[in-house]
């Protein structure tokens, strides 16, 4: 019995992971990076308080004025 049909599809397996990887890994690097803006601002809440980072809160209208 040949387990060279094996060696074969998990040698592809490994490859088909590292590149997938790899191409995931640039795209994100690409778009934190190519601007000024921090990486909190691409990431949800619940990842930034999972990470442990303080979330900003959001804006209120300082205003007395009720809409009817």
């Amino acid at each position: 019995m040949s387990y060279r049909p094996d060696r074969i599809e998990r040698k592809n397996r490994r490859k088909a992971i590292v590149l997938t990887t790899m191409i995931y890994g640039g795209l994100l690097a690409f778009f934190l990076l190519k601007d000024d803006i921090a990486w909190q601002d691409y990431m949800p809440d619940v990842v930034l308080e999972v990470l442990g980072e303080p979330t900003e809160e959001p804006a209120v209208a300082e205003t007395a004025d009720v809409r009817p």
